[in-house]
């Protein structure tokens, strides 16, 4: 049985999740880097399906210092860095989970482009990525037979 952290700051992913993807997994979810870092510390899990973008989180949820990443990336603009820092949680959230010694693979559901990918796996190690919510390709991803 295939251990899935399910990490995401909505239930869409859950939901498509166990809708599709029972049968060889279990899946716990969490909505938040903080969350995603307890969990991963208190129980072991094969893989992290891990959400992109967080954009309903709100900003004290996210991981990362907006008022460092404006200053550093966006000239002093805040809106700009708030809305990168949610643009890009699901990989700050990956980096988290990296430096606290979780070598796990993860999953994106996202279409990335081939350097990009290529990035996070020099950055993060073993990082998949699926285009879109197809419960087949996102099975052999996840490492899931069922």
């Amino acid at each position: 049985m295939t251990r899935v952290l399910l990490i995401e700051d909505g239930r869409e992913y859950e939901e498509f999740a166990r809708l599709f993807l029972d049968g060889g997994c279990e899946i716990e979810a969490v909505h938040s880097g903080a969350e995603a870092l307890g969990r991963a510390a208190a129980s072991p899990f094969d893989v992290f399906l891990v959400d992109l973008r967080f954009e309903r989180t709100a900003e004290e949820a996210l991981l990362g210092d907006v008022e460092e990443v404006a200053r550093r990336s966006f000239a002093g603009d805040r809106g700009r860095a708030l809305r990168w820092l949610k643009d890009q949680q699901g990989t700050l959230v990956l980096a988290a989970l990296r430096a606290a010694g979780h070598r796990q693979p993860a999953v994106f559901v996202h279409d990335f482009p081939k350097a990009r990918l290529e990035n996070l796996r020099r950055l993060y190690g073993e990082v998949r990525a699926v285009p879109g919510f197809d419960a087949a390709a996102l099975r052999r991803a996840l490492g899931v037979v069922r």
